[in-house]
């Protein structure tokens, strides 16, 4: 049943008599990336990433959820991308998060999570409460949460696995969502969902899916020819997860064999990304996203992803908002996060570089990210850089990163045009092009979601 039949063209139009109505407002969904800093609720005490909200962090997990529940006319659902909790055995960390994503459930907005790996118990925990592989995911987010909930479509035999159907001016949207690493058992269920659902655009969640090292990326256990070399980015599966898949086994054994799958998202590697090379099995786009901000400024600063599918207009849209800053997230924001990774990362990437000083790994990043043959200065002329009071937030910004202490070579960001051209530009011949590229926090792109469902039999 893999390969089941899509009319491109007549679902569109049968779907939309059914319903009624002319398709008119877009369906709204928002993804809450790894909130695992916010339910440790830190403080500013030195450590990485950098806390500066007095606060604690834990009142940004509250602000992103009182947000949506602010302007839930105009959001259909909210999808937790895993990591809900830093330490899987802290039934704190569990009770704050239960009480800042019960706000959605007292207003009865339809949401899902995943399982993350920091929501399992720590493989050498020996405490006294004797929880197990996903208890404390289970007894916080399991299915009984969610019960009577017509929103609730179901969920795998043990739990771990669930999904929600809605339906949006005569399409129905299902959002089905993974624990970290896909058991089989999760996949062996979801194969019944997907088939039994033809008339159902789904949206698959899950925690560890893609992995981002700006000058190379893909999924985890997949073959990357980079410019390091051959690697094969695989972290192992997480203790307790049977018969796991990684994510290009994920991507094989279920992502491209059926037709209605539209989006794979996902958390856990600290980057964002969209891809965009990958086909369901009707031959259509599978549009692929990474979005994770916890190791930047306070665990994320409360940035969350808002999707728009348009079905009248045929466009797939995000952006990236924080209630908590009241701004919209820039790529300037992942370009200054990522010239503080090759910092605060510089051991794991001296591995990969295969050298042991920072002063030769310096000189070696300084080869390859900066030196750039475009012309000096020209990322000043960014719409996103170019006043001075965008100037000195990114450089308060990039200090507040670096605990105030910025290291020789990274006070200026605007030094970094290699790699801009590398990793952020949408055109690496075309430095003055600043449209959002691959790694941007906004992107928009035509779809044709006819392709996506049969019409409904009958209708």
């Amino acid at each position: 049943m893999k390969n089941v039949p899509v009319s491109l063209f007549t679902a569109f139009a049968l779907s939309t008599a059914c319903a009624g109505a002319a398709q008119a407002e877009p369906f709204v969904f928002v993804s809450l990336p790894d909130t695992q800093i916010y339910a440790d609720h830190r403080f500013p005490d030195g450590r990485s990433p950098a806390v500066t909200d007095p606060r604690g962090t834990g009142a940004i997990f509250f602000d992103q959820t009182r947000w949506i529940v602010l302007h839930a006319e105009d959001i259909d659902y909210v999808g937790h991308l895993g990591d809900i909790v830093q330490r899987g055995e802290n039934l704190t960390q569990w009770a704050l998060a239960k009480d800042a994503m019960s706000l959605l459930l007292k207003a009865d907005v339809p949401h899902g999570t995943v399982m993350g790996n920091h929501d399992d118990i720590p493989p050498d925990f020996t405490g006294a409460h004797g929880v197990n592989y996903r208890t404390n995911y289970l007894d916080n987010f399991g299915p009984q949460v969610f019960e009577g909930r017509p929103w609730y479509a179901g969920h795998s035999p043990e739990g771990g696995a669930n999904w929600q159907m809605l339906e949006h001016e005569g399409v129905k949207l299902g959002f089905l969502n993974f624990s970290i690493d896909h058991p089989q058992e999760e996949l062996d269920w979801a194969e019944t969902v997907l088939a039994s659902n033809p008339d159902t655009i789904f949206i698959i969640g899950t925690h560890r899916y893609l992995y981002d090292f700006k000058l190379f990326g893909g999924r985890y256990g997949e073959t990357v020819d980079s410019p390091l070399g051959e690697i094969n980015y695989d972290t192992g599966f997480v203790p307790g997860v049977e018969e796991g898949h990684t994510g290009e086994e994920f991507f094989h054994d279920l992502l491209t064999q059926y037709p209605n799958i539209l989006m794979v998202h996902a958390g856990h590697f600290h980057s964002e990304w969209l891809r965009l090379d990958g086909q369901n099995s009707a031959g259509n786009p599978l549009i692929q996203i990474l979005t994770d901000y916890q190791s930047t400024r306070n665990g994320g600063d409360g940035y969350l992803r808002r999707y728009s599918l348009d079905f009248n207009a045929g466009t797939f849209s995000f952006d990236t908002y924080s209630p908590t800053l009241d701004r919209q997230r820039t790529t300037i924001d992942h370009f200054v996060e990522t010239i503080y990774l090759v910092w605060d990362q510089r051991d794991e990437i001296k591995g990969l570089l295969g050298v042991d000083s920072d002063a030769v790994y310096l000189a070696a990043i300084s080869a390859l990210l900066k030196n750039s043959p475009a012309p000096d200065g020209f990322l000043l002329d960014h719409p996103d850089y170019d006043e001075p009071a965008e100037q000195a937030y990114y450089l308060q910004y990039l200090n507040d990163l670096f605990h105030g202490a910025i290291p020789a070579g990274f006070e200026n960001i605007v030094e970094w045009e290699r790699l801009w051209l590398q990793a952020f530009a949408v055109d690496p011949d075309d430095p003055y092009n600043f449209e959002d590229g691959i790694r941007s926090p906004s992107y928009t792109l035509e779809v044709d979601y006819s392709a996506y469902y049969e019409p409904v039999p009958g209708c």
